[in-house]
């Protein structure tokens, strides 16, 4: 190979190397503002004269936003935990890996404002569906975009891919166990004409977690096929 080869090659690595790296860096960006702009959420009404008996009453209206912060900080974290080992597995980009990153994104940064709906409308189950679905969608493009890495061998490394491709057949199984029970749950809201037993829907949420670890269980001793 001739000197100058050598240099455009190397040039060209370090050339993609860079553009990945402003791609993880901006999704990191995304993450970061969007539990931020959560976290101004969880504040006490500037009409407030904070004494020992206001401070109190006006903590104990704010549980509701806590307790949502509290979930979508988890819900988020995990996924830029994912999002961490996913991209680890990288040595290029395409439009591709863009277009699905990017979609992820979009329903990640949509997270303040159904966190802030579902704490604001008490009582009310449309923003807890909105909030509900917001996951769902979420989890679903964090899916396809794992898909998409480890089955495309062009952008991602050469390296064993047996943890991935397990943890790609449990999320498999976590998408399409979730989004049924998000289905049954809207369906049998619906189908209640009892407002006081509308809220038993939510038990379908219950079997989802018992399916997963019974599922998991069967699969760890037998491999299942992508």
């Amino acid at each position: 190979m001739k000197p100058h080869e050598q240099e455009e090659i190397t040039y060209e690595e370090i050339k993609k190397e860079f553009q990945l790296e402003r791609m993880i860096l901006f999704s990191d960006a995304v993450f970061a503002i969007v539990i931020t702009l959560m976290a101004i959420e969880i504040k006490i009404p500037e009409d407030v004269k904070l004494t020992d008996a206001t401070l109190a009453s006006a903590m104990t209206h704010l549980i509701p936003t806590i307790l949502a912060y509290i979930v979508s900080f988890g819900f988020i974290g995990s996924i830029w935990y994912q999002h961490l080992k996913m991209f680890s597995l990288l040595k290029d980009y395409n439009k591709g890996l863009v277009v699905r990153n990017m979609v992820l994104l979009f329903f990640i940064g949509l997270f303040p404002f159904s966190a802030t709906i579902i704490t604001r409308a008490k009582g009310q189950m449309l923003p807890f569906f909105m909030y509900l679905f917001m996951i769902l969608f979420s989890v679903i493009a964090q899916f396809v975009l794992y898909h998409y890495i480890v089955n495309n061998p062009s952008i991602r490394l050469n390296t064993d891919l047996t943890e991935h491709k397990a943890e790609l057949r449990k999320r498999k199984f976590a998408v399409i166990g979730f989004s049924i029970s998000a289905v049954l749950i809207l369906i049998t809201y619906n189908v209640i004409s009892e407002p006081e037993l509308k809220n038993l829907s939510m038990l379908w949420m219950m079997l989802f977690p018992i399916a997963f670890k019974i599922w998991a269980k069967k699969t760890t001793l037998k491999p299942a096929k992508l």
